[in-house]
C-alpha cells in the first residue's frame, strides 16, 4: 500500500507582465500556500478575489497539489 504524506497545495495566479519582442505575452506568477483540504471551488474563489487586486491582467488561476509518496512497510 502507498502512503501519501507532506501534502501541500499552492494557489498559482498567472499574470501578463508585457509582450516579448516576438509579440507573445510574458508572464509572471504569484504562488501562495493554501490549505490542502480546500475544495477546488474555494481555491478558485480565493484566486478570483486576489486577481481583482493585481496591477497586471490575470491570465489564469491554478491549483498545484504536491505530496511525498512511500510504500507502507
Amino acid at each position: 500500500m502507498t502512503i501519501r504524506s507532506k501534502q501541500t497545495t499552492t494557489l498559482k495566479i498567472t499574470r501578463v507582465k508585457g509582450t516579448s519582442s516576438t509579440g507573445k505575452d510574458t508572464h509572471d506568477y504569484v504562488n501562495l500556500s493554501v490549505n490542502p483540504e480546500l475544495a477546488d471551488a474555494d481555491v478558485l474563489s480565493i484566486g478570483s478575489k486576489l486577481s481583482n487586486l493585481q496591477k497586471y491582467p490575470v491570465d489564469g488561476i491554478g491549483r498545484i497539489d504536491a505530496s511525498s509518496l512511500a510504500e507502507e512497510h
